[in-house]
């Protein structure tokens, strides 16, 4: 993350020394992660670091790309092979982990990206707002990204299908996206919660969150209220 602020600030600066001690910060920090993730320390000093990189398995094209960077000349090109070095790096340093099958857990998730957004990017269509359509459904691929690095839901890629010319698209994209996590729902044994009103939705909700039929609900609701 130290080395993403860097890069980023080597697009910010404009001298040529600058960029260059943004590259090392890039450099260092990439450095120190690659040791670190492979649980090792360097002990050979600032002159042996590639070596040592080496010797834990680091490709030598990371290693060419660090050596090209510290006799660069140019800003453009020193910008460009950060970018590489941060792009081998965050493949490198990518932890594999075992993911969930859908279970239970994921109850209440479909409902979340439903009542969060779904409305408005409807009224975003209808009202020609690009910047709510993008906003809401970079805020659905987040969450559903979120939920996949743990959770086998499959693969889901709403801003590559984001259309800002023809947002109505962009609402048929989002029930596209709700049916097919649906799918996950069913997986999983788990029934989507809907309601007929807001007013279904309230006695519901204060009677507690067990999945039984709403019609028992609100005849225990007006049980209590009659005594």
């Amino acid at each position: 993350n130290k080395s993403k602020i860097a890069f980023a600030n080597a697009y910010l600066h404009d001298s040529l020394g600058q960029v260059r001690m943004d590259a090392y910060e890039v450099i260092y920090d990439l450095c120190d992660a690659m040791m670190l993730f492979h649980g090792r320390y360097f002990r050979l000093g600032v002159k042996r670091m590639l070596e040592e990189l080496a010797s834990i398995g680091v490709d030598g094209c990371f290693l060419a790309v660090i050596k090209k960077i510290v006799v660069c000349k140019d800003i453009s090109e020193m910008r460009g092979l950060l970018g590489n070095l941060l792009a081998y790096s965050d493949i490198h340093l990518r932890k594999k982990k075992e993911k969930a099958a859908p279970s239970k857990d994921l109850a209440g998730t479909y409902e979340e990206m439903f009542s969060n957004w779904r409305n408005k990017m409807e009224e975003a269509a209808e009202q020609g707002n690009a910047f709510a359509s993008f906003m809401n459904l970079c805020s659905l691929q987040n969450m559903l990204d979120d939920i996949a690095s743990e959770v086998t839901i499959g693969t889901y890629s709403l801003m590559e299908k984001y259309d800002p010319d023809h947002l109505a698209e962009n609402v048929r994209l989002y029930d596209e996206c709700l049916q097919q996590y649906e799918a996950v729902y069913k997986q999983a044994g788990i029934n989507v919660r809907r309601y007929q009103s807001v007013d279904d939705f309230v006695a519901n909700y204060f009677m507690g969150s067990d999945p039984i039929n709403l019609i028992d609900k609100e005849n225990r609701y007006n049980e209590q209220e009659t005594g």
